[in-house]
């Protein structure tokens, strides 16, 4: 049983957040690599042609050696555990105009992904390690980033939020990422933005804005939320961060 125990007001960010995200941590909608389905069982091999259909196998001192006919060949079995491919070089996304609502559509990208857990009191630091924790795997598989990094949100508390860090990638390799990462896609589908402008925990507004447009247009939104960074949180002063949330809708 979860415990309670702040006493502040819940910001309309929270607010929102709890609403559309009160069940436990959902999957990102899209996965660029689904999990391989189990290997099939070689085929049996066939009876001699002269056989008659009961009759059993010969066997012993007396069985014939099998001649070409009779092989098998058995499954061809793929080594590589991942396959990546080279994708263009992403636009820039400080271009891109700012969003206040009006619907879209979010276009899958190939990225590295990392699960994570945070409490809003230092949500914004935790955001930043897990998105500094995949640049440090992405430089030993060799790729690059490109483009905009996400924070998918997938479960909400007052006391804090479970969420997948994703960076988009360009280049190939066939190793396996580790240290609880994955190769994935990001987010898919029709959405509403609103680009906020300014430091993290200063984006309750935004998010009001949000709440106040859906119950206005009769919008039922998905159980996630999505925040792209525009500007580097690694390297970017809070003060200046650009950030396009994308709501997805049902």
């Amino acid at each position: 049983m979860m415990v309670n125990v702040s006493a502040r007001p819940l910001p309309g960010r929270l607010l929102l957040l709890l609403a559309l995200l009160a069940v436990p941590a959902l999957p990102a909608t899209l996965r660029a690599q689904d999990a391989a389905p189990p290997a099939a069982a070689p085929p049996a091999a066939a009876p001699p042609a002269n056989a008659a259909p009961d009759d059993p196998a010969p066997a012993g001192p007396d069985a014939r050696p099998l001649d070409d006919d009779d092989m098998i060949a058995p499954p061809m079995i793929d080594p590589r555990a991942v396959e990546t491919q080279n994708v263009a070089p992403a636009p820039d996304p400080m271009k891109r105009p700012d969003g206040f609502g009006e619907e879209s559509v979010m276009k899958p990208v190939p990225v590295l992904m990392k699960a994570g857990h945070a409490n809003w009191d230092d949500a914004f630091k935790t955001i930043v390690e897990a998105l500094k924790e995949i640049d440090a795997e992405m430089a030993r598989l060799k790729l690059k980033p490109n483009g905009a990094s996400f924070i998918i949100y997938t479960a909400t508390d007052d006391l804090g939020f479970d969420f997948e860090a994703a960076v988009p990638f360009e280049g190939a390799t066939v190793d396996k990422p580790q240290n609880g990462m994955m190769f994935s896609a990001s987010p898919a589908g029709r959405a509403l933005r609103f680009t906020h402008r300014g430091p993290y925990d200063s984006m309750d507004p935004t998010y009001e804005q949000i709440a106040n447009l859906l119950d206005a247009k009769d919008l039922e939104a998905q159980d996630l939320y999505v925040e792209e960074y525009r500007s580097d949180p690694r390297t970017t002063p809070e003060d200046d961060l650009v950030i396009d949330i994308w709501v997805p809708l049902k």
